[in-house]
């Protein structure tokens, strides 16, 4: 039986050892090579990295960024899917009117999370995944199965206090999985000279997880976007200033997975090499 959080205070949360070992050896096999042309032309097949968006508490636009990168992301030529582990189901109804050509699963707890993950891995190139709000099972297996997990953070002071708890859940699943995923916190909903924001960038790098340099304002576009069933790089010079949020922080997330299987193919060749 795998540890429990220290700071659960009631019955611990527990997965099976099982369970666990098929997270792991399902995250070692999502790795390919990735090439890029030298005119900055995306290229090459991924074979599904995955990207999840996760955070201990709702309401923090975990939802509205993991629907818009994967349209980010098949904006630019790839094979992407969503899976949506929210009871919710916000991504994934927002996901369906945005674009028939995304590949949507939802999971209700890890088994069925690993069989979907394991099913869209076959013909994607990402793997775009909305966790639950809270700290369960289901949240830890989709640690285990990505490769790059997103906190998004909004400015209030909950979320100032939920960050360690963030943090924790990925230590655990780097603990257990040689290291991966890498994190990031994404200040989102920002408002200028908001003090809280600034709080939050200054208390990150205390925490062990990286601040991404791109951030995400709270503007009226994202949540007219949910509402018209599409993402605001879609809806023209009404959307253009969210779109430019979402263009810099969605690069800034892919040069980090792309940089994890640079690494990963050149472990892999020095032990071709012995």
């Amino acid at each position: 039986m795998l540890p429990c959080f220290p700071y659960v205070p009631s019955a611990c949360l527990q997965v099976s050892l099982y369970s666990s070992q098929q997270a792991s050896q399902m995250a070692g096999g999502l790795v390919c090579k990735l090439s890029v042309l030298p005119d900055g032309q995306l290229t090459g097949r991924l074979a599904s990295m995955m990207i999840v968006f996760c955070n201990t508490k709702g309401g923090v636009g975990k939802s509205t960024l993991a629907v818009h990168t994967a349209a980010w992301l098949k904006d630019r030529g790839f094979r992407v899917a969503l899976l949506d582990t929210d009871k919710q189901r916000s991504s994934s109804e927002w996901m369906a009117e945005v674009d028939s050509d995304i590949s949507i699963a939802t999971a209700i707890d890890p088994d069925e999370c690993l069989e979907k993950a394991r099913e869209l891995a076959a013909d994607h190139d990402f793997i775009v995944g909305d966790g639950p709000g809270g700290l369960d099972d289901l949240s830890r297996t989709l640690l285990l199965l990505s490769d790059l997990a997103v906190f998004p953070i909004s400015p209030s002071i909950l979320d100032l206090r939920s960050v360690s708890q963030a943090t924790t859940i990925l230590r655990y699943a780097q603990g257990i999985n040689n290291g991966r995923p890498q994190g990031r916190l994404v200040l989102n909903k920002v408002r200028l000279r908001d003090t809280i924001s600034n709080e939050l960038r200054a208390a990150a790098p205390n925490l062990g997880v990286t601040v991404t340099d791109g951030a995400v304002r709270d503007l009226q576009a994202f949540r007219d976007s949910a509402q018209q069933g599409t993402v605001v790089s879609r809806m023209g010079r009404k959307g253009s200033e969210a779109a430019g949020d979402i263009e810099i922080l969605c690069e800034e997330l892919f040069n980090i997975v792309r940089g994890e299987v640079a690494q990963a193919d050149g472990k892999q060749k020095e032990v071709a090499n012995g």
